[in-house]
Formats: C-alpha cells, sequence, structure tokens
C-alpha cells in the first residue's frame, strides 16, 4: 500500500494527514472537504500546486507527481479567484487595474487589485508590499496565469460567444456566411452601442474631467468599428459573387461526376469515372492485338476491372463528401490536375507515334480517340477554372475571417494580457474585443460617478495621485453632503442625472432585444436620428450587457423622463446551478430599478426563480412579459376557425363573429399567462415578435392581434412608473459604493502604520517594563486617529480648550442614531443611540459576499476589545506609506523610546528573561493595532451609510 503526506493550505490556513490514495478524485475530495467552510466545490474552486520548474502554479490532475514515501509532505493549495479586493473591496474582473494579484506568501495567497497594488508599491520607499493578511513583507504580488484563464476569461469568452469565430470550415455555404456576417455585425453594433453610451457620459463632464484613458478606447473603439464595416463589406462582395456562380458548388460537383462517368461512354454506368476509365484504356493500347481487344471487348467490362479502377483512382470520387468549403476545392482541383496529367502524357504519345504516321492502319481509331481526349481536356479545363472561381471566394473569405479573428483577438489594449511571460497564459478567442467592451463599460461607470458624485471623484482622484496629501474624513464627509445637496438643487437635475434603469433578462432568443429596440422607439421626447438599435438574431444572445438611453415624454403629465435599458444577455442553460448563479451575477451587476422578465410558452421554474431572487436578494420589482404571443393567437385562431368551419360548413362567420372569436382568445391566452406567472395581472404583459408589428404584415387576423396585445400599454406603463418611482434608493446605493471604495483605497490602505516599527518598540517596551507595549498600542491609536482626521486632538486636551473634533460637529448635525452594536471602536459613542434607524437597501452588496473569506480568515485569538474587524473587507495588514505612515510612526517612536527609559531605569529586568516576553508582546501587538484600525474602518463605514441617508431625507423634507 502506499500512503501519500498532504499538506493543504487556504488562506493562511493548512491542513496535514497522511492517508492511502488510489485515484486523484478521492485526493480532491477530501480537500474540499478540510475546508468546507468556505462552501467550495470543483466548479468554483482548483487545487493546485506549485511547480518548481516553471515556477508557475499547475493543476492537481494526477497521483503521478505525489512523492511516494511517508516522509514527504506534499503542498496543494485550494484556490479561487475571491469576491473583492482586501483593500478597496472592489470585485476582481478582466480590465487591467480589477486584475487580481496574489500574495507572494504560497500559503496566504490572498488577493489584492491591481491599482491598489501600484498604489501602495508607489508610496512605499523601497517598492516592498506587506500583505494585510499575513503581514510578511515581500516583493510586489504576482498575477496568477492559471486563475485568471479559468475563473475571469474562460467565463468572459462563453457570454461574448467567442468560438463563433472559429469555425471556418463550414463558413462558406450561403446560410452559414450570412450567419457569420450577421455576427460581425451584431459585435460591430455592440461596440458601437458601448461607444455611444460612453459618449453620452462624457458630454456631461468638463475637458479637465475627461479621462485619457476614455479617450484611448474610444479611438480603439471607432478603429475596430471601422474595421468590422470593412469586413463585412468585403464578405457582403463574397456572398454576391458566390449568388453570382451560374451554378452551386455542390452542383458543379455533381456535374463533374456525372461528366466522368457518362461522358464517352455509350451506355449509363454506375461505376465511377467510367468515361474517363475507357478513354484512357483505349490511349493506352500499344499493339495490334491490345488495339483489337480494346475495339472489340464489351465496355462494361473494361471500366469495372479492379486494377483500371484502382490505376485510375475511381473510387476517390466516392469518397468526396459535397462540403462547402476550401478544403473540399482543392481536393476537387487536385483530382482534375491529376486527370489531365493522365491525359496529357496519353495524348502526346499518341501523337507522336500514331497520328504522324499516314499509313498506320488503325490511325482512324487513334484519332478518334485523340479527338474525345482533346474533348475532356477541354471540358477538365473548364471545370478547372470554375472550381478555382470558387476557390479565390472561398480563399478570399478565408482570409477576411482570418483577419477578422485576429482583430478580435490580438492587438489587445493592455499589451501584458498576451505577451505574457508565462506559457500558462492563454489567447482567448476575440480577447480584444472583450477587453475593449469591458473598459468601455467601466470608464462609462466612471463618468457616471463622476457626474453624479463630481466633489468625491475629484477628492479621490486627488488623494490617489498626490501621496505627500494626507486624506481626512472629514473632507470625505463634506464633500459626500455637498454632492447630495446639489443633486436635488433643483429638484428636476436628479431625474437627468439618474436615469431609470430598466434590465431585460430571460432565456435566449426569447425577444429581449427585439422588445428594448421597439420601447425605445415610442413615446420619444425628440426625435432621434441614427438610432443605435440593440443586435438581433435568431438563436443568438447579446454579449455582455448594452445599455441605451432615451428621454420619452409620459402621456399623462407630458414630463420628460429618461430611461435607460439594458440589454441583458439570454441565458442559455437551465439545467446548471452555476451557470444560474453566474447568471444572477451578470442581473445584480446591471443594478436595474424595474426588470422584465420575458418567456415564451410555458414558464419553468428558471424565471420563477429569478423573480424570487430578485425580490428577495436585490429588493427590486419584476414584471414578466409573454414575447411571441402573435404566433400562440394565430395558431388558436386557425385551430377555431378550422372547427367551426367543420362543425358548421354551411354557415359563414361575418366580421363581428371574427372579432369576437378574438377577443375571446385573447381573453385565453391572458387567463393562462396569469395562471402560469401566479402574479399581479397588471404586472404580466403580452407582445408580439418582431416580424409581426402591424406594419409589415397586412394579414387581417395578425393586425388585429397587434391591436389587442400590450406593447403600447408596456411602454406607457414603463414611462409613468419611471417618472414616479423614488430614485432615493439609487442614490443611496452609489453614494455608499462611492465612500467604500474611498475609505478602503484612500484611507484604510494609506493609513495603515509599519507592524515592524511599532511591534519592535512595543516588544522592547514590553521587556523592559511591563506596560511599555500598552503605552505604545494607546499613542499609536491615537495616531491614526489624527492622521485619519476622526479626531483632532486628544481628548484631554479638548476638553480643556473646550473645542469639539471638525468630523465630530459635521456628524452631530444630523441625528444619526446608530445603535451601539453596530459600531465597534469606541471612538463614536456621541452617535450611539438606544434604538437604531433602518437603513433600507443602504449595504453594499460586494461587502455582504466576502463576508464568509474574512471570517474564515480571521485569527482565533483576538483581543476581546477589539473582537471583530471591518465586516464588508478581507482580512487586515499594514503598509508604511505617505506621510500618514510617518505621522504615526513618529508616534510611536517617541513612546517605544519613552517606555525603554522608563523600563530600563527603573526595573532593570535581566536580558534573558526579557526576550521571551518582548517576542510575545512584540506579536500580539501587530493583530491588535490591526484589528483597531479595521474597527475604525468598519465604523466609518456604518456612519457613511446612516449619513447618506440622513442627507436624503432632510432634501426631500425641505422639497417637500
Amino acid at each position: 500500500m502506499v500512503y501519500f503526506s498532504i499538506r493543504a493550505h487556504c488562506l493562511a490556513h493548512e491542513r496535514e494527514w497522511t492517508k492511502e490514495y488510489l485515484n486523484i478524485v478521492d485526493l480532491r475530495r477530501d480537500v474540499f472537504e478540510q475546508f468546507q467552510a468556505l462552501n467550495l466545490n470543483d466548479e468554483c474552486a482548483l487545487i493546485a500546486y506549485y511547480n518548481e520548474e516553471d515556477k508557475c502554479d499547475r493543476i492537481l490532475d494526477s497521483l503521478d507527481i505525489l512523492p511516494t514515501d511517508r516522509k514527504t509532505v506534499f503542498d496543494v493549495y485550494l484556490k479561487r479567484i475571491w469576491t473583492c479586493c482586501c483593500i478597496c473591496f472592489g470585485p476582481f474582473d478582466i480590465i487591467p487595474s480589477r486584475l487580481p494579484l496574489e500574495c507572494s506568501e504560497k500559503s496566504c495567497n490572498i488577493q489584492y487589485c491591481t491599482a491598489c497594488v501600484d498604489i501602495i508599491c508607489e508610496l512605499h520607499k523601497n517598492k516592498k508590499f506587506t500583505c494585510m493578511f499575513c503581514m510578511k513583507t515581500n516583493d510586489r504580488p504576482q498575477r496568477n496565469i492559471l486563475l485568471e484563464n479559468i475563473f475571469l476569461w474562460k467565463p468572459y469568452t462563453m457570454r461574448y460567444g467567442a468560438q463563433s469565430t472559429e469555425r471556418l470550415e463550414t463558413i462558406f455555404n450561403g446560410p452559414n456566411l450570412s450567419d457569420a456576417i450577421r455576427r460581425i455585425e451584431s459585435r460591430r453594433t455592440h461596440i458601437q452601442a458601448l461607444q455611444n453610451t460612453l459618449e453620452q457620459s462624457m458630454k456631461n463632464l468638463e475637458d479637465n474631467e475627461l479621462s485619457s484613458n476614455a479617450k484611448t478606447y474610444l479611438m480603439e473603439a471607432e478603429q475596430l468599428n471601422e474595421k468590422l464595416t470593412s469586413f463585412v463589406k468585403q464578405l457582403r462582395l463574397c456572398e454576391r459573387n458566390l449568388k453570382g456562380e451560374s451554378v452551386t458548388l455542390r452542383g458543379l460537383t455533381n456535374r463533374y461526376r456525372t461528366y466522368l462517368r457518362d461522358g464517352f461512354c455509350k451506355k449509363l454506368s454506375k461505376q465511377e469515372a467510367a468515361s474517363f476509365i475507357l478513354l484512357c484504356e483505349k490511349l493506352s493500347a500499344l499493339d495490334h492485338e491490345a488495339i483489337e481487344q480494346v475495339m472489340t471487348e464489351d465496355e462494361e467490362t473494361i471500366i469495372n476491372k479492379p486494377n483500371l479502377i484502382t490505376l485510375y483512382q475511381a473510387d476517390r470520387l466516392k469518397t468526396f463528401v459535397v462540403k462547402e468549403s476550401l478544403v473540399f476545392v482543392n481536393d476537387i482541383l487536385q483530382d482534375i490536375t491529376y486527370r489531365q496529367n493522365i491525359l496529357d502524357d496519353k495524348l502526346q504519345y499518341i501523337s507522336h507515334l500514331y497520328l504522324n504516321s499516314a499509313n498506320h492502319p488503325f490511325r482512324t481509331f487513334f484519332s478518334e480517340q485523340h479527338q474525345n481526349g482533346i474533348m475532356m481536356t477541354t471540358s477538365l479545363k473548364d471545370f478547372q477554372e470554375k472550381f478555382n472561381r470558387f476557390r479565390d471566394i472561398y480563399n478570399e473569405i478565408t482570409v477576411i475571417m482570418r483577419q477578422y479573428r485576429d482583430e478580435l483577438t490580438t492587438n489587445t489594449i493592455d499589451q501584458h494580457l498576451t505577451a505574457s511571460s508565462s506559457e500558462q497564459m492563454v489567447t482567448f478567442e476575440c480577447s480584444r474585443l472583450i477587453l475593449l467592451s469591458e473598459l468601455l463599460r467601466s470608464e462609462t461607470e466612471r463618468a457616471n460617478m463622476k457626474i453624479i458624485f463630481p466633489q468625491l471623484a475629484k477628492l479621490a482622484h486627488q488623494w490617489e495621485q498626490k501621496p505627500e496629501i494626507d486624506p481626512k474624513i472629514y473632507d470625505l464627509f463634506v464633500a459626500l453632503e455637498q454632492d447630495l445637496i446639489n443633486l436635488y438643487n433643483p429638484p428636476e437635475k436628479l431625474r437627468n442625472l439618474i436615469p431609470f434603469r430598466v434590465g431585460f433578462i430571460g432565456n435566449i432568443s426569447v425577444g429581449k432585444s427585439s422588445l428594448v429596440n421597439q420601447l425605445r422607439s415610442r413615446n420619444l421626447a425628440f426625435s432621434c436620428l441614427n438610432q443605435t438599435l440593440s443586435p438581433t438574431a435568431i438563436g443568438q444572445s447579446t454579449t455582455g450587457s448594452l445599455e441605451f438611453n432615451e428621454q420619452h415624454r409620459c402621456p399623462t403629465t407630458n414630463h420628460v423622463v429618461t430611461i435607460r435599458y439594458v440589454d441583458i444577455e439570454g441565458y442559455s442553460d437551465c439545467n446548471t446551478q452555476v451557470q444560474a448563479a453566474s447568471y444572477f451575477q451578470q442581473i445584480q451587476k446591471a443594478d436595474c430599478d424595474l426588470y422584465l422578465i420575458l418567456f415564451t410558452g410555458q414558464q419553468n421554474s428558471f424565471e420563477r426563480n429569478l423573480e424570487k431572487q430578485i425580490n428577495e436578494r436585490l429588493n427590486r420589482p419584476c414584471w414578466f412579459v409573454r414575447s411571441k404571443i402573435d404566433k400562440v393567437f394565430e395558431e388558436h385562431f386557425q385551430e377555431q376557425l378550422t372547427r367551426r368551419k367543420l362543425d358548421y360548413p354551411d354557415m359563414s362567420f361575418d366580421e363581428n363573429e371574427e372579432n369576437e372569436l378574438t377577443e375571446q382568445l385573447i381573453e385565453m391566452i391572458r387567463e393562462e399567462t396569469n395562471e402560469i406567472c401566479q402574479t399581479l395581472p397588471s404586472r404580466i404583459f403580452l407582445v408580439n415578435s418582431i416580424c409581426s408589428n402591424g406594419k409589415e404584415n397586412n394579414d387581417k387576423q395578425s393586425q388585429k392581434s397587434n391591436y389587442s396585445f400590450d406593447l403600447d400599454i408596456l411602454s406607457e406603463q414603463l414611462i409613468s412608473f419611471a417618472e414616479k418611482i423614488d430614485i432615493e434608493e439609487r442614490i443611496k446605493r452609489m453614494a455608499a459604493m462611492t465612500c467604500s471604495r474611498i475609505i478602503g483605497t484612500c484611507f484604510r490602505q494609506r493609513c495603515f502604520i509599519s507592524f515592524i516599527s511599532h511591534q519592535l518598540r512595543a516588544g522592547i517596551g514590553a521587556a523592559l517594563f511591563p506596560w511599555g507595549d500598552q503605552i505604545a498600542l494607546v499613542h499609536t491609536r491615537f495616531g491614526i486617529r489624527t492622521a485619519m482626521g476622526v479626531q483632532d486632538r486628544s481628548s484631554l486636551v479638548s476638553r480643556v480648550l473646550k473645542k469639539v473634533d471638525t468630523l465630530e460637529s459635521l456628524l452631530l448635525k444630523y441625528q444619526l442614531g446608530i445603535s451601539s452594536n453596530q459600531l465597534k471602536s469606541d471612538q463614536f459613542d456621541y452617535l450611539k443611540a438606544p434604538k437604531s434607524i433602518s437603513l433600507v437597501n443602504s449595504a453594499i452588496s460586494d461587502q455582504a459576499d466576502h463576508r464568509t473569506t474574512i471570517q474564515f480568515g480571521q485569527e482565533a485569538e483576538r483581543s476581546t476589545s477589539i473582537r471583530t474587524t471591518l465586516a464588508s473587507a478581507a482580512p487586515s495588514g499594514a503598509v508604511v506609506c505617505g506621510v500618514v505612515g510617518q505621522k504615526v510612526a513618529a508616534a510611536t517612536v517617541a513612546v517605544g523610546s519613552l517606555s525603554y527609559g522608563v523600563g530600563a531605569g527603573l526595573l532593570g529586568l535581566g536580558l534573558l528573561v526579557s526576550i521571551p516576553i518582548g517576542v510575545w508582546k512584540w506579536k500580539k501587538a501587530g493583530k491588535e493595532i490591526r484589528n483597531y484600525l479595521d474597527d475604525i474602518c468598519s465604523d466609518l463605514l456604518v456612519i457613511s451609510e446612516y449619513f447618506i441617508v440622513a442627507i436624503i431625507n432632510s432634501q426631500i423634507n425641505n422639497k417637500e
């Protein structure tokens, strides 16, 4: 029996055991069971080992790499890409600034976003990085290409339909070529929509606020649009050339085979290339006996000889499967060339030997065969020319499609994504398209944030770009207050800045994009020229989510309402729980005020589950839309009409009776749909297919059905709902998320002190004086509070001078009423109230999802006064950065020196006894100060949410 010694790691925790394994499946199962608290499985995480030769992670997929002796312990790592960055709380993504970087400590592997690591390393003088989790100072965290490929790029390539660019071998037939052209047009429209959305957002910004990155991405998008337009034009020309041929490739191939079989045979034969075999055999006769035998022998006997069939490769024609591809055309041309060469050799030989002799007894016979050979050669040349035209067109299509693939894949904006030094970096199809789309989407979100919260954006940019400026929490709250007040001044401004968002979700090909396009064109406040429509195609889905802003005029109040239509990609597999969870993440990421769930026919549990998840987890309303209802109506109408004619053949039905039948059928379909959805009838709508819009179809029954369905009603109710719904909830979410990012980036990451300097002085103080470490700890806490702007001066000085801290005076303007159990530190006791005021929908979703990671990674031993860490971030650590770190470190140095002097002078503890105490205090002090800083940041996040709600409520009261 072979036993393996395994040491498994996950987030700085490890488990070690020795066990016999017969297969890798059992080992993988045991590894997941060791960390079952994280609720991980092989669909959302992987088990890897570090390959020393390649200096990178590899997936553990075989027992062969494990050492067979019990003494050697093999390290494996349970990994995934976690929900968000440990510093700024932002989610990870494929765009360069949001890529996850892993701590270089192999047993830790906690992840940070690239933007935070760049800032920290830039602020740190020696460019080192101190992990906030394992507290070790190492080199810069590195990318894990293996995790990126599996957990970032693969889902995006599936979402964007990247695999559709790979089927070059089948693209040459008419329907497939038209489908490829539509796909290219769809991708072009996708980029145009994202480009137009970003340009519209940038119009509301001043020139000095425009991001250089945004301009670069727009330029890249414009270049890609021009390329895609060029590809479409070239492929359209190829398509016209194919249709312009007098015969199809399949028909031409059949003609070629028929000619080789029946061209010179007196009787029809089933043998492939019968005429070619017969002609070649007649041309091959060299002596009188052979010539007489050929002239007298039956044709069927000659063409069915096995040796001749093999010699002239007649059976090869049977193996040709007619396929409109370049390979097939080349095979046919190769066959034609082969037969031409045979005929040319034989004709030259006959001309030289027999035709030059006027007295040859068989001259007439050979003259006839020579003429037949010339005719077949001419016909083969004619076939060759026609097949060459197909080959030229197919070659051109191949070149265009390869250029198209390269354009979508290579020339990636962030070159290090495809030019990584690691061999693990895979060049994914459509990588450039995917990355550019996500960058445009990211810049749009950033531009919208600048528009809505200009003071906050300006402040955060200043703090991030100028390390010498220390951020103060008072300035953050003042900017937040000013931005929120400006949003309501005047009140009408709010509707223009923050459009009502409606998302369209459902399975693939239920008509989401078609419905988006139809709703956008109704009740427009202003005429819109060259409107970019959402791309539609049968059997295909929107790639990613597209957003379109439209201004509508409310029919009842005549007010102008801005609605942002969010066309979310379709869901294609209802049977996979993981994919369903991923689809819900896309819905959550869209962050809409209302969701329209589209379905056709019988609704399954998937749509019902979507409604439940959206209502419970997002607290947003949902409406059901049954699409393509005209097709259902026509089936029922024709069925009823046929049945009545069969039952009453002598009776005719007038228009009134047909109208009555129409109303009855529509009412029946409504009742059926209400029973399926099991929700209020006012939240259920019936709409038509795009092909039956009442303009392109003159059928009388279709016009009646169009008149009775709900497209216009749905449009009017959407506009009315958008006008009446409160925007406050969206403002709360956006403001809370903005504050969360700034607190995490500009305060938490910049205000961490040097643990090494503090721990060392605390350890020396503890070794020389019983309370030396506590004195250092108290003063370090005070340094943190003053550096962050939480406190202006010591409490004693404030009492003597009878002054109130600036932050306290600002917060006391509003009655926040925060419950005592929500604040972790004792610094904000003046805000605590006996009873808490509930905050509706102000929690930050990304933080809640990361709570499991934080709790799992925390140390078991915690100080009683500092019991919990920031619930919305990852495990904390320390970094020396900026003036803040210098100020706090200076305070620690002073206190540490004082402790050292007092302890050495008064107590004089022996060196051998004091060293263990100092080392123990050194490690404990780092945890305590880290936990304290986490508590401060956690409190600031809670206070910011209450602060946002209080300001919004005051503005609403003032307006009323």
